[in-house]
Parts: C-alpha cells; sequence; structure tokens
C-alpha cells in the first residue's frame, strides 16, 4: 500500500496547467462500445485529423514549428488509438498533449462529444463540470493490528488517506496460561481494541469533514467488521454503503475491484430511486420532464438541474452550425439566428455536452423499463415549470 500509483495526478496536471504559450492538443473521442465499434471510431478520429489539419494549413498566425509538433502529436495520437488502446467500459477516450512533451489520456465513463481542440491550455470545461458531479468512494481497511485508508474517483485509486497502527497484540496464547491470566489478558485485548476502533472511529470521521470522501467502504474480515461498526459516528453511518472481506495487507487491485461492485450496486439502486421520483414524484408536481422535445426545451433555457437518460437511447435531431440550438425537429434554419441548420443521426452526445457546459448533473443509466418507457431521457429542474 506504500508505494500506490495515484492515477489522477495526470488529471490534476491536467487541470492545472500553466500555460507556456505553446500549443496544446485536446482530443476526446467518444468509444462507447453500445454506440460505435473500434473501426468507427478510428475513422472518426482519422476524419478529425484531416479536418483540423485543413484548417491548419490555411492559419497563418501559427508558426511552421508549432503546425509541425501539432501533426506528430496527432499521429502520436492515432497510433495509440490504432494499436495500444481497448475501450473496455470507457465511453469517452481524452487525450491532452503539447510539443514540450506532455502526454496524458483519461477513459472517461461518460458519453462526451468528438471533437479535437488547439488552444494554449487543455480545453477542461466538461471534465470539470463532471468532477463537480463525481463522488468519492473512501474504502477503510481493518484488522486488529491496522488500518489503512485509500479513496476511489470516477472508476480509478484516487488517493492514499492515511494508515493507522494498533497495539493489540495479534495472536494470544491463552492455553499456556492459568484461568485468571486468562481473563486478565483477555480484557485488556478488548480495552486496547476498544481504544483502537475509537481512534479509527476519530480519524476516519475527520477525513469526512475534510470531504476527502462523500461514501464509506469498510474491507476486512466478518469478525472484525461488526466491532468496529459500534462505534462509527452517526455521519459515518449514514454515508456507509456496504462492506468487502479484504485485509489491509491484501493486494489493492484486489480491494478496488471488490469495491467498484460495492459501488456499482450502490449507485444503481440510486439512479432506480433518481428514476422513480422522476417519473412519480417530480413530474406531477412540475419539477422534472420527460422525453426528448421537453428535455430539449429545458435544456435551451438553462432550467435543467439534473440530466437523466438511457444510456443506449438515441435520437436524430438538428443543430445549428452558428448558435448551436438544438432540436428534434427538422428546421430549415435556425430560429434564433437564422444560420445554417445540420443533420445529425444521434444528437444525444450534443445534449450531455451542453448540459455539462450548463453545470447540470449527468446521470446515465442502462435499461431501466420505467425511464424507457417515459422517453429514454428526462430531467429534473431547477425550478417548477
Amino acid at each position: 500500500m506504500q508505494n500506490i500509483e495515484v492515477k489522477t495526478l495526470g488529471l490534476a496536471k491536467i487541470l492545472n496547467y500553466k500555460s507556456t504559450g505553446g500549443p496544446v492538443v485536446s482530443i476526446y473521442l467518444m468509444v462507447d462500445r453500445s454506440r460505435t465499434s473500434k473501426k468507427d471510431y478510428q475513422t472518426k478520429l482519422n476524419s478529425m485529423i484531416t479536418a483540423s489539419k485543413e484548417k491548419l494549413d490555411r492559419d497563418e498566425t501559427i508558426d511552421r514549428n508549432e503546425k509541425k509538433e501539432i501533426y506528430e502529436i496527432y499521429e502520436k495520437a492515432r497510433s495509440f488509438v490504432n494499436d495500444k488502446f481497448r475501450a473496455d467500459s470507457a465511453r469517452t477516450l481524452a487525450i491532452f498533449s503539447s510539443g514540450d512533451g506532455m502526454w496524458e489520456e483519461f477513459r472517461i465513463p461518460i458519453i462526451m462529444k468528438s471533437r479535437i481542440i488547439v488552444d494554449p491550455k487543455p480545453y477542461t470545461k466538461n471534465i470539470r463540470a463532471l468532477i463537480n458531479n463525481s463522488k468519492k468512494y473512501g474504502v477503510l481497511m481493518i484488522d486488529r493490528e491496522k488500518a489503512q485508508v485509500c479513496s476511489i474517483y470516477l472508476g480509478e485509486l484516487n488517493e492514499y488517506l492515511g494508515a493507522f497502527i494498533s497495539d493489540v497484540p495479534s495472536k494470544v496464547n491463552y492455553r499456556s496460561q492459568a484461568v485468571l491470566r486468562e481473563k486478565k489478558l483477555s480484557s485488556r485485548f478488548e480495552e486496547k481494541l476498544h481504544h483502537f476502533f475509537k481512534m479509527l472511529n476519530e480519524k476516519v470521521l475527520e477525513l469526512y469533514k475534510e470531504k476527502k470522501f462523500d461514501y464509506l467502504i469498510l474491507s476486512g474480515r466478518k469478525e472484525i467488521l461488526p466491532g468496529f461498526k459500534n462505534y462509527m459516528h452517526s455521519y459515518l453511518q449514514s454515508v456507509y454503503i456496504g462492506s468487502i472481506d479484504e485485509e489491509p495487507d491484501s493486494k489493492i487491485s484486489a480491494i478496488i475491484e471488490k469495491a467498484k461492485k460495492v459501488i456499482e450496486e450502490f449507485e444503481g439502486k440510486t439512479k432506480d430511486e433518481l428514476i422513480n421520483k422522476l417519473i412519480n414524484e417530480y413530474n406531477p408536481n412540475g419539477l422534472s420532464v420527460m422525453g426528448i422535445d421537453a428535455t430539449i426545451k429545458s435544456l435551451l433555457s438553462e432550467q435543467i438541474r439534473i440530466l437523466i437518460y438511457d444510456s443506449k437511447f438515441t435520437h436524430s435531431g438538428y443543430v445549428c452550425r452558428s448558435c448551436g440550438y438544438l432540436t428534434a425537429e427538422k428546421k430549415d434554419r435556425c430560429p434564433y439566428c437564422g444560420g445554417e441548420i445540420l443533420f445529425y443521426n444521434d444528437v444525444i452526445d450534443e445534449i450531455v455536452e451542453n448540459a455539462l457546459g450548463q453545470g447540470c448533473e449527468i446521470v446515465d443509466v442502462e435499461g431501466n423499463d420505467n425511464l424507457v418507457r417515459a422517453g429514454s431521457i428526462g430531467a429534473v429542474l431547477r425550478y417548477r415549470r
């Protein structure tokens, strides 16, 4: 546990990037396997690179050497996507690179619009919105001698939060002691364990108050965890979501994988409860909308607080090239600015992008029958209709 590599350090580097004046390439590529194949997203990347090169070739404000650096980044990205990248559960791949050697790639768990942006800084507006919406899960690993805490964020190990040592003996040889001695040893053992659990509760509560995690998972032997739960502060009990049977000395990969299953179950239950409220409580009281047309209308008027959609839902629509106006209905020209309207086979990623840009919380679900029957997409509003 001491040598954990924190994978989100690269993300912090991107978010806190200080511009050197040179160009930074930001590539977003939608790779969701339910919507696109590897061949299709490779083709999409190639077409984006070609279009970007043509635009850069015409741009006389960019230095020739900088253009060369950008084109080399494009080839590196193409090679990475073609030869090394596997989508697995990722829905969007984000790559950030610059001519001074910076290269960071991230697997994003929601759908984002495929695009290439060249600016003096990484394009992170929507990633920041995603981060603000995402929860951190603390994992507390306990045995009688020690405890360790880490956090999981965006499906990855995020941070090592601390280690705590107990002076409770790991083993007590009761057989070699007289009966009275046994009782004294047992009493001393329980007293030390009591102090260890009490101290541990206080330390973990401090971490929670410091916002190091939003929800808590316990990890340890079944005979250990109930004892600690008796000491947990009510704040910790309110954010406790489940347990796993791994100890502090277990492989971190095994701990993370089991913890992720607890997280998936918890998030699935939470999403189902939100959808039931969306349909049965919020909608009748004017606090939500259902269906593609009502959702787009609320998005354009910036009324949405939480956007909810089925991850496999697709719908054709139209987007204004000039102002970004969205509609599911056929239009000849944009009703707002008179600009050209472009047809999209699927506008869901455009809806998600716009919602992220407005700071909305994004909730994607899969296979919820109630949501599908209600139109597969909807939103909780900031105020009543």
